[in-house]
């Protein structure tokens, strides 16, 4: 009899039909980490009715990759910035070299890798990206086999303090004319000044620029963007593009009038920081950018200055970092998964069962992406 049912278990149909509930849970419910962090999280399974498993595998990929059509042929590449394999332990019935059987209800496969110190950060542009990932593996005899993927991102380390030119300030300026080839209106002066090159994420940049309007032509409106600057890379080519992240706008400039920017902010948002170092197919810079748009059919005065955006700000060598508990040490049978604390008061919670009944993991659902292999 028990020879029958162990039998039943291995078919590989029933062993879909059996799975319920299949999910990738981070300890952290954002799924961010920072490059050297140490990633907890667990598998998450349900099943309807008993099950052989052989093994529970689990894949952490970190991958670059680059596209781009030219006028002959698509350009591509990719890259693996990081991989890490392991084969999770399962508890179960009849425990052997060749796996185990599950019972109904709930399993649970904890699992922990840490990143690199020198991890790149998670990217996504018009032609690349690079994406982190972790999938769980169920194998069963014969197959198919369940699988589950589920997106983490990472943020790259860049210490300004450990780059020679981040703490001078940078300045550009220009003369030019204004107006068509056949109506020259005579010219504009511009410059623009920050008092150093680099920026922490999140800090917000004191601007510095003055525009004299020399010619008989109004100036529309002036205004400050921070852009990034991207460079993909393939084995036979490269391919760049620029997108604006922020603009700060101002009016217009009467002709022989003066413009004047004193410390107006630009806020930087969350974004990659400078080169993505780690990776060799993409590369990301910033720059601040003065644009100067005369009134009528006249081309824009474009004036930009290189900057480096970091994450360890100048004269301060630590990151905060938000801090979350580790994985449960102990998991009822029967309970449903709960949320991390970061504070131990907040467990109290857990104990109105009514409202565990209606929990949800914490974790990111699991999507549906063809970009994820």
């Amino acid at each position: 009899m028990e020879l029958n049912r162990y039998k039943t278990v291995k078919e590989p149909v029933g062993d879909m039909e059996q799975l319920e509930k299949f999910q990738i849970i981070f300890n952290n419910p954002l799924a961010t980490y920072h490059a050297g962090d140490t990633v907890f999280g667990y598998g998450w399974i349900v099943l309807k009715n008993s099950m052989f498993v052989q093994t529970v595998c689990l894949e952490a990929i970190g991958e670059a990759k680059v596209e781009w059509m030219t006028s002959s042929d698509i350009q591509a590449s990719d890259e693996e910035v990081f991989n890490y394999t392991t084969v999770l332990p399962i508890k179960g019935e009849k425990d052997t070299s060749d796996g185990a059987v599950l019972h109904s209800g709930s399993h649970y496969f904890p699992f922990e890798f840490t990143l690199p110190q020198k991890a790149p950060s998670s990217f996504k542009g018009k032609h690349g990206r690079l994406r982190y990932f972790a999938r769980m593996t169920i194998c069963t005899p014969g197959g198919p086999h369940p699988t589950r993927t589920s997106k983490f991102a990472v943020i790259g380390c860049l210490d300004l303090n450990n780059e020679p030119d981040a703490a001078y300030p940078v300045e550009n300026d220009t003369f030019e004319t204004v107006g068509s080839f056949c109506c020259i209106a005579g010219t504009v002066t511009a410059s623009i000044r920050l008092e150093k090159k680099g920026f922490a994420l999140r800090d917000a940049i004191p601007v510095y620029a003055e525009i004299k309007n020399l010619s008989t032509r109004r100036i529309s409106h002036t205004h400050v963007s921070l852009i990034q600057n991207v460079t993909y890379y393939s084995y036979r080519g490269r391919f760049s593009e620029s997108t604006t992240l922020v603009t700060v706008r101002k009016g217009s400039i009467v002709p022989r009038g003066k413009q004047t920017w004193q410390q107006e902010l630009i806020s930087i948002p969350t974004a990659p920081p400078s080169h993505l170092r780690g990776c060799k197919i993409i590369d990301v810079q910033y720059s601040i950018e003065l644009c100067i748009k005369p009134s009528g059919f006249a081309r824009k005065v474009k004036l930009p200055v290189d900057i480096l955006i970091g994450t360890v700000p100048l004269s301060d060598k630590t990151i905060k970092k938000s801090s979350y508990h580790p994985l449960p040490s102990n998991v009822e049978e029967k309970s449903i998964p709960y949320p991390f604390f970061e504070n131990p008061s907040d467990k109290a919670y857990l104990t109105d069962m009514g409202y565990l009944q209606h929990m949800l993991p914490t974790a990111p659902p699991w999507e549906e992406d063809a970009d994820i292999p």
